[in-house]
Parts: C-alpha cells; sequence; structure tokens
C-alpha cells in the first residue's frame, strides 16, 4: 500500500497535506483492506512540491507580470509560454507513464484548506485525458500544471487575497497530480463520484 509520493523536499501545500493525512490513516489502521470486496484509499497521488513553483516563476521571469494588472488571459497565456525545468519534465515523463487512468491536475497553496480561511475553488483544477501518444500527453500536462501555476495571479484569486489579509507575494503553489478513478466504457471514461468532505 503505497499510493502517495511526492516530487522535491519543501511544502507540499494544504490540500495535500490533508490528503497524506488520510493516507497515513487508512494505513497505519489498514482500512484499505478492512472490508472483504471494498477497496479504502486515496486515488494515486503524486505531489509536486511549491519548489518548482518558485523555480518556475524565477526562470521564466514571471513575477512581472503575475503581480500586474493584465486580465486572467493575458496572464494565462505567458504562463502557457513558459517553461517548467528539465528536472521537472524528466519526472513528468515518468508519471505519465505509470498512470492507468484519466489525471486531476490540482492546486495545492500554502494557504489553501487552512483552519480559518479556506481556498475551496479559488484556484484551477485541470482534467485530462489518458492519451496514447506519450508526447501529446505530456504537452497536456505541463499546460494543465503551467494553468493552475498562472490562477494564483487571476483577478478572483489577487481579490480573495485581499479580502483575508494574506499576502500574494507569500503564496507558493504545489500541484496535486491524481488519477481519476472510474470505469472505462468504450470511449468513455466515468468517474466513480466526487464530493466534498467536512
Amino acid at each position: 500500500y503505497s499510493i502517495f509520493s511526492r516530487i522535491g523536499e519543501e511544502s507540499i501545500g494544504g490540500k495535500a497535506r490533508g490528503l497524506a493525512f488520510i493516507n497515513s490513516i487508512i494505513k497505519e489502521n489498514r482500512l484499505f483492506e478492512k472490508f472483504d470486496d471494498v477497496v479504502i484509499s486515496i486515488p494515486r497521488t503524486v505531489v509536486i512540491c511549491t519548489e518548482f513553483f518558485d523555480e518556475f516563476m524565477e526562470e521564466n521571469k514571471l513575477y512581472k507580470v503575475a503581480l500586474s494588472d493584465l486580465p486572467d488571459e493575458e496572464i494565462l497565456k505567458r504562463f502557457l509560454e513558459a517553461k517548467l525545468s528539465d528536472r521537472l519534465t524528466i519526472d513528468l515523463k515518468t508519471i505519465a507513464s505509470s498512470m492507468k487512468n484519466s489525471l486531476a491536475i490540482r492546486s495545492s497553496s500554502k494557504l489553501e484548506d487552512s483552519h480559518y480561511q479556506p481556498f475551496a475553488g479559488i484556484y484551477s483544477t485541470y482534467m485530462i485525458p489518458k492519451l496514447n501518444d506519450s508526447k501529446q500527453m505530456i504537452r497536456i500536462l505541463t499546460e494543465a500544471i503551467k494553468s493552475v501555476y498562472a490562477s494564483v495571479y487571476y483577478k478572483s484569486s489577487k481579490a480573495y487575497m485581499t479580502a483575508t489579509a494574506n499576502v500574494i507575494d507569500e503564496e507558493k503553489m504545489g500541484i496535486i497530480l491524481q488519477e481519476v478513478c472510474g470505469t472505462q466504457y468504450e470511449n468513455v471514461f466515468y468517474p466513480t463520484i466526487s464530493g466534498v468532505a467536512r
């Protein structure tokens, strides 16, 4: 039972911390095999730590664009034109080849899922299909990651930061790559279930 892993050494962000906590409870109490014909687990998850966000922002000189008053579409365009590090891209190729289903590319910022200031729905999430063409798969995976990074600097995110007395310069984004649980039926993949727990 090992389905939670990380790339990097720094923070995994609030949402990923919650998933890691749930995963440890399942593992420690052996809940995954407690009931006949029922598997209890989190979906297969890989977290990209916040150091890659810092690296991406600095190497592509994006802070000036990110902190400007440019429209969201322009910020997204600039982020999509930027390049992820080679070391991260190598790891993404391995992940893409090992995942069996579609992927959810989710935000996991340092401020997300805090006790008093939830950031639910503030940052973007992207669903991408599992493709047999590995180059195409890597392209849409990297675009989704860069798009989640860009969502930190959208007008609605900046407004929420101001409303919660946080400083956007201090926000750092981790990324959760999570396999979508479900069943393939002919050419369509159906997710099992979706919901929110509090």
